[in-house]
């Protein structure tokens, strides 16, 4: 049983929209898409931000080494592991948003829980925001 429910995890939002959503085509192409477009911007962002501290990083390293008197090294130090940090928090909340969260609401979520009902005129962009909504719900 829990084989079976290990199948069902994915491990990005574009599976996790193709293998969930049972709606509209369209809209399953869209939402795909559009995840699928913020994920890969969010792993840019994470090689430029790694490519800019580990320059600071090297630059500080410099600084430490070429430092005179203990304030400078200190404050050195000081940026060092502040650019250690963010470097790591920036990956985590990356990682978190493109692999974890997917799969964390594939694993307990309601296989019927991102059902769209029959595109009516009246309801607007209502049928495009409610699989969005429903992740809340997972």
């Amino acid at each position: 049983m829990n084989l079976l429910l290990a199948k069902k995890i994915v491990s990005s939002w574009s599976a996790y929209f193709n293998e969930f959503f049972k709606g509209d085509d369209n809209t399953r192409i869209l939402l795909s898409k559009t995840f699928g477009i913020i994920s890969t911007i969010l792993w840019v962002v994470l090689g430029i931000v790694g490519a800019i501290g580990a320059i600071y990083a090297i630059w500080l390293g410099v600084q430490l080494a070429r430092a005179e008197d203990q304030g400078k090294r200190d404050d050195a130090k000081k940026h060092l592991i502040t650019v250690f940090i963010a470097i790591g928090v920036t990956l985590a909340l990356i990682v978190i948003f493109n692999v974890a969260l997917p799969a964390l609401i594939s694993a307990f979520i309601n296989p019927d829980a991102l059902d769209v009902p029959e595109n009516k005129p009246d309801q607007g962009m209502i049928h495009a925001i409610k699989p969005i909504l429903s992740l809340l719900k997972a």
